[in-house]
């Protein structure tokens, strides 16, 4: 069945509440819309036995060439079952619902479930082995084959890897696990003046400046203000930009968090090169972790490893790195869908 967007958002609050441990930003209705400005438009599918359920959120674009649309469920589908066996069913069907988006023009679905595991020590956090996460999609392959439907393995645009850290011991207790550098790093950065605020979307402006500085250095794109600032104010207090700034008052570097009940996470963030002789970054991701662990969060997601150099900043601050299942897709339309697959394929999709 569907829901309105409002029923969602209570059903997987709810569920954060109880059974839930992790509930991803990206499954809640303001992120999509955050994704609105972008063209993106929102469907919630839910299957549901009793009290047990699987749902997801999914974002609906059309695609040029006469395609149809994509649907694609970032971090989703959530299952809430008292069993596998009721979970295994639950999933079954929520599969075989999908083929109602056809009456919405959609040709394929994309699903990232939100499962994560835990990677060992010496697995590659980067590029980790396809066998790591494989426990992850069977699952999903066996309820694919209940409900005689196809799942292909896809690119995924959700990082394939974090790290997250466990907050609910208190900040003390996190603080200890950062690497001694890192706490030298923090306090050299406290001595130098660096100061952090936070903000709402008016920071976006901030923040596009930090993520410009990146882009310089690095080649990789960053969203407009606009775009920053949006994603804010859709989640309406949930999220906020924290500003590091000079004793001069210039700014150093942004970070932009999203909260929901269960988790804070860190999606963007940037630093000048001003900033990075100040330690800035190290100043930010405290005051982050501490607002973070002010608020109740159980988990802190440093959001993506996608580099050694990241991988080695991020291991620093202690916590443990988890692996995703990865992107399944579903054909809808048996001829557009394939076609629709190699496109995305070829452009790299990123939502």
């Amino acid at each position: 069945m569907r829901e309105e967007p409002s029923a969602w958002g209570a059903r997987i609050r709810a569920a954060a509440a109880a059974e839930l441990s992790d509930l991803p930003f990206v499954q809640q209705p303001a992120w999509a819309a955050s994704k609105a400005l972008t063209g993106w438009e929102s469907v919630h599918l839910v299957a549901q036995d009793g009290a047990a359920w699987a749902g997801t959120q999914l974002l609906l674009k059309r695609l040029p060439a006469g395609l149809g649309r994509i649907a694609y469920a970032p971090r989703g589908p959530i299952v809430v079952a008292p069993s596998e066996s009721v979970a295994a069913a639950l999933r079954a069907e929520l599969l075989g619902g999908l083929s109602e988006l056809r009456r919405d023009g959609v040709t394929m679905v994309r699903l990232e479930p939100g499962e994560s595991a835990p990677l060992p020590d010496e697995a590659d956090q980067v590029n980790p082995a396809d066998a790591l996460s494989a426990d992850l999609r069977a699952p999903w392959l066996a309820a694919a084959s209940t409900a005689q439907i196809t799942l292909h393995r896809a690119r995924p645009v959700q990082p394939s890897t974090s790290r997250r850290i466990d907050l609910t011991a208190g900040m003390e207790t996190v603080r200890a696990a950062w690497r001694s550098k890192w706490r030298q790093y923090a306090r050299h950065a406290t001595e130098s003046g660096v100061t952090v605020r936070a903000v709402g979307a008016d920071g976006a402006d901030a923040l596009h400046a930090a993520m410009s500085s990146i882009a310089g250095r690095t080649g990789v794109k960053t969203r407009s203000s606009a775009a920053f600032a949006h994603i804010v104010s859709a989640f309406n207090g949930e999220a906020e930009i924290l500003i590091a700034d000079s004793p001069a008052g210039e700014i150093l570097g942004a970070l932009l968090v999203i909260t929901t009940p269960t988790t804070t996470t860190e999606l963007f963030g940037g630093a000048t090169d001003a900033g990075n002789e100040l330690r800035a970054p190290y100043a930010l991701k405290v005051t982050a972790m501490e607002r973070a662990v002010a608020r109740g969060s159980a988990t802190y997601d440093m959001w993506g490893i996608s580099t050694s150099g990241i991988a080695h900043f991020k291991a620093g601050w202690g916590g443990a790195p988890v692996v995703y299942p990865g992107a399944l897709d579903v054909d809808l339309d048996p001829i557009r869908g394939p076609f629709v697959r190699l496109a995305l394929r070829l452009r790299g999709f990123g939502a």
